[in-house]
């Protein structure tokens, strides 16, 4: 009856150790699915925020471009203002002369 009795106690104490790790790799397989998923996700906003941000930086570039032909255009009239300018103060000095 001893002997029947020990081996009841061996019989659960090997069942709880079975049990024990097969619920601790079902927990680690669980874990690891959840981290690949999160990881994939993580992944996902991260492509999402680079494209928003090349984006923005493609906006920045239409309008630096728009600016410097704005910028060109300016320049160009200054100069024929200038010239111009130039023109009416000899007429003047010539006026003045007079």
């Amino acid at each position: 009856m001893e002997d029947f009795g020990g081996l009841i106690v061996a019989a659960v104490g090997l069942l709880g150790s079975v049990c024990a790790i097969a619920f601790g790799w079902a927990a680690w397989r669980r874990n690891e699915r959840q981290d690949h998923q999160s990881g994939a996700r993580e992944d996902g906003q991260l492509i999402s925020d680079i494209g928003y941000i090349k984006s923005g930086v493609d906006d920045l570039k239409r309008r630096l471009e728009r600016q410097e032909a704005t910028n060109l255009e300016f320049a160009s009239r200054l100069s024929r203002v200038e010239s111009s300018a130039s023109q009416a103060h000899k007429r003047i000095d010539e006026l003045v002369r007079q």
